[in-house]
């Protein structure tokens, strides 16, 4: 379950050391602090990557190799694993907790799980090799609803906040806030989602009009358009850095 804390302000400007365990911080990953003027961040993990203030950041990218992937064993209604075998990429020790697991096709399609926090090293699930057996922990409470045969798909994803990354050009996964600013490589840290913001600008934005991730400028915005391929080449002005209201993703 999310949680809302209400903090002082110097709360966002702070990190803290990654215990060792995948997920295991002082709060659960999504998580919002609340400031006293309604600025809200949400609890994240940084990836290998020194966050840099004002930059929009994303989750990690879905691996193809971890979804539509056939369950291994037959799962009976009320079971509290859910496991397949992955294709040709490996999956580290509990990158998927607090991720989700779901089945997208054949029998269970379209039921949702939550994976399990990582309290301890493993707890959600362990390391796997390319092509083996990934075995998902689910959550207190989340019980398999409809019983899974080797003929059911599974799809794993990631919590949007677990090893965040600067924006791809262009984006290549969800949006995951903007960074304060402070938070070393593999630290946790609050990422901001709502309110006013210093955010890294492509190009000259319309006041009062949406923008949407940068194409082309990694970590910033620019105005929301629609695009059109073409065959010719443009020149990107060097961006700034301009105050925005976010809106979370959720």
């Amino acid at each position: 379950m999310r949680r809302n804390y209400y903090v002082p302000y110097d709360e966002r400007n702070q990190d803290y050391a990654n215990s060792g365990n995948a997920n295991l911080g002082r709060f659960r990953l999504g998580d919002y602090a609340v400031l006293p003027d309604g600025r809200k961040y949400r609890f994240a993990l940084n990836g290998a990557t020194v966050q840099i203030a004002g930059r929009l950041n994303q989750s990690v990218a879905r691996v193809d190799e971890h979804e539509n992937v056939a369950a291994d064993v037959a799962r009976a209604i009320d079971a509290v694993i859910i496991s397949a075998t992955l294709g040709a990429t490996l999956a580290a020790i509990d990158i998927y907790a607090e991720g989700v697991a779901h089945v997208n096709d054949a029998v269970g399609e379209g039921y949702t799980y939550r994976i399990r926090r990582a309290n301890t090293a493993g707890a959600a699930h362990a390391a796997v090799a390319a092509s083996g057996v990934l075995t998902a922990n689910l959550d207190a409470g989340e019980m398999v609803q409809v019983a899974l045969t080797t003929s059911s798909e599974v799809s794993f994803t990631r919590n949007r906040f677990h090893q965040t990354i600067i924006t791809a050009t262009p984006p290549t996964a969800q949006l995951a806030g903007v960074s304060p600013g402070v938070a070393a490589a593999a630290r946790f840290y609050w990422s901001q989602v709502e309110g006013y913001a210093a955010v890294l600008v492509d190009g000259t934005l319309l006041a009062g009009l949406p923008v949407q991730a940068s194409i082309t400028a990694a970590g910033a915005v620019e105005n929301v358009k629609r695009r059109v391929r073409t065959g010719g080449t443009v020149t990107v002005a060097s961006p700034t850095v301009g105050v925005g209201q976010l809106t979370d993703q959720d």
